[in-house]
């Protein structure tokens, strides 16, 4: 009965998820719908409304032109008729305007007269508009509302005047001034729009209004004034309103004002005569609302319809499920690993035994015995490499593949990489050129580890798969954007090539060139590169053909760094701060016999004399015991009993003498994950080499470090 209600509860508990998951999807997904509704209905929107005010814009500019051409025209004309009197230009004046558009036009002489259509004359100074035609010099355009006993309502001035004066009798004309209703300018507007929620307004850049649609009702003649007390949306202001007006720009903007919520647009009417007109469309957002709404209602029942859908196609799924197809997919998929992995570390594990047994059976025969241990130590190699990728890729399946940005010299890393592979070039009389004068800016933020781990792997390919003579050339160059050195590594060889079948299965795991039967390798270095690069916002590619080589080249942007205080303080290169090993005094700290034995050993052939320590303790205890600056030395194992290498490290950091503080430490370490790294030298330790030694590394590193006295 327990077990009865324990599954009815897992199945209702089962159904809640199955009931979650897919109102979550379907409220996801509507809310996606909804909102790529409103973008399009608010760029249509928006769309719409500067084809209203382009239409609208062209048509002022056309009709304003064609104005200030009719009044050029007309001077030109009275230019022509040399021998007419000012009389006859009025009575011509007056038949022009009664056939045109123009309610009345004057004409302005040299002595400041001013003739009208109307037959009136007067002087310049009783004209309403005697400012702009005297301070523009040129042509113009502006309102003007008139109240008089003749006439009255609201106009549009249009005014040219002359380079030259035009001879009339004993007259000079030096312009002409056109009135026409403003009336005129709006029957060639859309001013009403979107059903009446539209507005189209033509204003100064003061705000003050020229003409508007009837649906802009406002009892302030100035469209600016009101928008004071607005409350703009997206980072908009007031402010930038006006000043965007008065620069002449265009300008987007939405607001509420007095409870209603608009979308207006500013579009400078640009035009000959210097006027500083603005065409204002304005659409209440009311009008977006009606659309997405009217939208959404017409699709409501899809999304029933889906609703239903995804109901049922979780529950199919929810009953296809089967935990014991689950458990073997991931039997096979563990089995499949171990298998590759069985495969890739007893191969060289192999070859290391059998090894051992033909050496032991031909202790007499020097040349064998280098023949063997030259075998051996690739096979040491390449079993080191198959559990560092093995690791590695084991860190990338479940996610917690880090990088760890920090300072670094790409000289010095690039460096480093060349030491590590000039053996393996040596060894087959291969050419190695590297090439990194095209770096403006070698000091950079990246994981320098991760660099030589990518640069290693795809050199080491190189020397795999390029014959006995040939050539490896790694170049390395950047390109400066800003704050940023993109970086580009390019990796090329002379080597057999690869097919155009396997060029398109390079970056999956475990795959290799099979053509070749002597190469090995675990086929993971080019995945785990291109899951590097890519993890450093990079991107690698790779050409190849058959029989002439292949070209591996990858890009990183790494953020511009400084200097080092301490490289920036001393100036000295490394060929500077190396130091000779001879007659150095060494304390050796390490657990396991016959690890001791190798490294007391191999210093002791190096002209070292060696202090041993089988644990933390004791090493410490050594140190306490010596005079200072006695030894010049620690190598120190980090995984001792009674004290481990970190407890030590850190207490003779502490101790009360001058040489504590300034003596190289340097780890080592069968923890190879960064995180260990980073606890090394957070303990005080300078420097790590990582287990199994690689021998000529660990002499150079302990050559080119820096006594801590020589910087202080």
């Amino acid at each position: 009965m327990h077990k009865r209600m324990e599954k009815i509860v897992r199945r209702w508990w089962a159904w809640a998820l199955i009931l979650l998951i897919s109102f979550t999807v379907l409220g996801g997904g509507y809310w996606l719908y909804y909102q790529s509704i409103e973008r399009a209905v608010y760029s249509t929107t928006l769309s719409f409304m500067e084809q209203i005010a382009d239409h609208d814009h062209l048509n002022i500019v056309n009709q304003i032109d064609s104005k200030r051409e009719y009044l050029r025209s007309l001077l030109k004309r009275i230019e022509a008729a040399r021998d007419s009197q000012i009389e006859d230009v009025i009575y011509t004046l007056g038949v022009e305007a009664s056939t045109t558009s123009f309610d009345i036009l004057y004409l302005i002489t040299s002595d400041g007269m001013v003739y009208s259509s109307s037959y009136l004359m007067s002087t310049i100074q009783d004209m309403p508009w005697a400012d702009e035609f005297q301070q523009t010099g040129g042509d113009f355009v502006t309102r003007y509302d008139e109240v008089s006993r003749e006439r009255w309502g609201e106009y549009l001035v249009y005014g040219v005047q002359l380079a030259e004066p035009v001879s009339c009798g004993s007259k000079k004309i030096i312009g002409a001034v056109g009135l026409v209703s403003i009336e005129e300018i709006g029957d060639q507007m859309k001013l009403e729009s979107f059903d009446g929620k539209g507005a189209a307004v033509v204003m100064q850049k003061s705000g003050d209004i020229i003409t508007a649609s009837q649906q802009y009702n406002t009892t302030d003649n100035n469209f600016l004034n009101p928008l004071k007390d607005a409350k703009f949306k997206n980072g908009g202001s007031f402010e930038a309103c006006r000043q965007a007006v008065e620069r002449g720009e265009s300008l987007f903007a939405e607001y509420s004002l007095d409870g209603s919520s608009y979308y207006t647009l500013f579009q400078s009417l640009d035009h000959h005569g210097g006027n500083d007109w603005y065409l204002v469309v304005r659409v209440s957002t009311q009008v977006t609302v009606e659309q997405v709404r009217t939208l959404i209602n017409r699709s409501l029942p899809f999304f029933f319809v889906l609703g239903i859908l995804i109901l049922s196609i979780t529950y199919f799924f929810y009953r296809s499920m089967n935990s014991v197809k689950v458990a073997r997919a991931s039997e096979q998929a563990k089995s499949a690993f171990l298998a590759n992995m069985s495969h890739e570390i007893r191969t060289p594990l192999n070859g290391i035994v059998g090894l051992q047994y033909l050496m032991r059976q031909n202790l007499d025969d020097k040349d064998k015995l280098k023949s063997y241990l030259k075998k051996a130590e690739v096979s040491t190699s390449f079993l080191q490499s198959v559990i560092t990728d093995v690791l590695d890729m084991s860190k990338i399946e479940s996610g917690q593949l880090e990088i760890y940005a920090k300072e670094m010299d790409l000289t010095a890393v690039i460096e480093e990489v060349k030491i590590l592979l000039e053996n393996q070039t040596d060894q087959k009389g291969l050419k190695f050129h590297i090439d990194y004068r095209k770096l403006p800016e070698p000091f950079v933020r990246g994981d320098a580890l991760r660099i030589k781990q990518i640069l290693t792997n795809l050199l080491g390919n190189a020397v795999k798969f390029t014959p006995d003579g040939g050539e490896i050339t790694l170049s390395v160059s950047q390109e400066i954007s800003g704050e940023t050195a993109d970086t580009m590594f390019q990796v090329a060889d002379t080597g057999c090539g690869m097919s155009q079948e396997f060029l398109e299965r390079i970056w999956l795991p475990f795959e290799q060139e099979r053509r070749i039967a002597s190469q090995k390798g675990t086929g993971l270095g080019t995945t785990l590169s291109k899951t590097l690069v890519e993890k450093m916002g990079g991107a690698i590619s790779v050409e190849s053909k058959l029989g002439e080589g292949t070209v591996f080249t990858f890009h990183i942007p790494f953020p511009v760094a400084k200097p080092s205080g301490e490289a920036e303080l001393t100036g000295e290169t490394a060929e500077e701060t190396e130091w000779s090993l001879s007659g150095k005094r060494i304390l050796a700290a390490e657990d396991n016999e016959i690890n001791r034995m190798i490294i007391v050993s191999i210093l002791e052939d190096q002209g070292c004399e060696l202090t041993e320590a089988c644990d933390g303790q004791q090493a410490l205890t050594a140190f306490e015991n010596s005079t200072p600056d006695y030894f010049d030395l620690i190598l120190m194992d980090i995984q001792m009993p009674v004290m481990n290498g970190y407890e030590a490290t850190r207490r003779i950091r502490s101790l009360n003498r001058p040489d504590a503080a300034r003596i190289p430490i340097i780890a080592m370490t069968a923890n190879a994950f960064r995180e260990d790294i980073e606890m090394a030298l957070a303990a005080g330790i300078d420097d790590v080499a990582t287990k199994p030694l690689d021998i000529k590394l660990l002499l150079n590193k302990m050559k080119q470090i820096r006594k801590r006295e020589d910087v202080t």
